[in-house]
């Protein structure tokens, strides 16, 4: 979710109600110094985003440990340590599900953060890297030793990234595994969807990423599910709206041109539901303003604003 879970995504989601915990973007534990701080803004937040996770990266377990202790004062409520991203340009340094590779290193960082700070540590991982070197229930126990508070489990390898079916089974053995609260992460396609996976995983919680992206909706409808009333259905209207709000928000906070970029990539998973979808994706992304893509949105959305009135 790089690029994506920044402040303004965290607050419109919380607004919506459902989410009972927000996390910033994955921040590299060398970026964290005032001065790169200024520069990237990746663990800006507000006080209405709290309780708030913020997600590190790293290998260097001294680093990682300053890092963490450096972010706990910025307003940290949860340190989350990455074991998860696939990227190559992660891994590639050795960060995230690079790790993986190098679980003694892991317990070295683990325990390293966890002695630095006072609020709770949780980490996020996969099921391995390959499938011929799965270590998911060695990953949980060796974080669970280390005084690790909770666990997110992506249950497909680092070789998968996002191909393929995240097989929850994974997640429902790490549960029975360790006694810490276990999550679960990847494929939740809509709110029925999530409780299902909870049920069957028995699972503490889901996290939920991609899908958040598509229908901003889904946390407020798990939550509607749960209590037994009517969920909430979006029309055109309110997906417009949310559209609106978000480039809104975004040109508050940057640059029209930072802003432009967020709802091109906010427009390339937006789930509108609608037939033709691809054509306004296509228009947003050749905008080369706000304005332009505004106006891209609203000639979409109007002819199903006419059809629903």
């Amino acid at each position: 979710m790089a690029g994506v879970t920044d402040s303004v995504f965290r607050r419109i989601i919380l607004r919506m109600g459902g989410c009972g915990l927000v996390s910033t973007e994955m921040t590299n534990a060398a970026s964290v110094s005032p001065k790169a701080l200024k520069r990237h803004h990746l663990l800006d937040f507000y006080p209405e985003e709290r309780p708030l996770t913020m997600q590190l990266s790293g290998n260097e377990p001294d680093l990682v440990a300053f890092a963490a202790a450096s972010v706990e004062q910025l307003g940290a409520d949860i340190i989350d340590i990455n074991c998860g991203c696939p990227s190559p340009k992660v891994t590639g340094g050795g960060h995230g599900s690079a790790l993986l590779k190098d679980l003694p290193k892991l317990g070295q960082v683990l325990r390293a953060v966890k002695a630095a700070v006072n609020v709770p540590v949780t980490l996020k991982f996969r099921a391995g890297w390959d499938e011929a070197r799965l270590n998911f229930l060695e990953t949980a126990k060796i974080a669970e030793d280390a005084g690790i508070a909770a666990l997110a489990l992506h249950p497909r390898t680092k070789e998968q990234a996002y191909k393929g079916q995240a097989d929850w089974s994974r997640v429902a053995a790490v549960k029975q595994h360790v006694g810490i609260p276990v999550i679960g992460s990847g494929d939740v396609a809509d709110a029925m969807d999530a409780l299902i996976r909870l049920r069957d995983s028995g699972a503490d919680g889901v996290m939920i990423g991609r899908a958040a992206m598509e229908n901003p909706w889904i946390f407020m409808q798990i939550a509607q599910l749960r209590s037994g009333v009517p969920m909430f259905e979006p029309t055109p209207a309110d997906k417009l709206a949310f559209l609106q709000t978000y480039v809104d928000l975004c040109l508050a906070e940057m640059p029209e041109r930072l802003a432009l970029n967020k709802l091109k990539q906010m427009i390339g998973q937006f789930a509108v539901g609608l037939p033709g979808s691809a054509s306004v994706r296509a228009s947003v992304h050749r905008s080369s303003s706000v304005d332009n893509a505004r106006k891209a949105l609203e000639q979409f959305f109007d002819p199903y604003m006419v059809a629903v009135v």
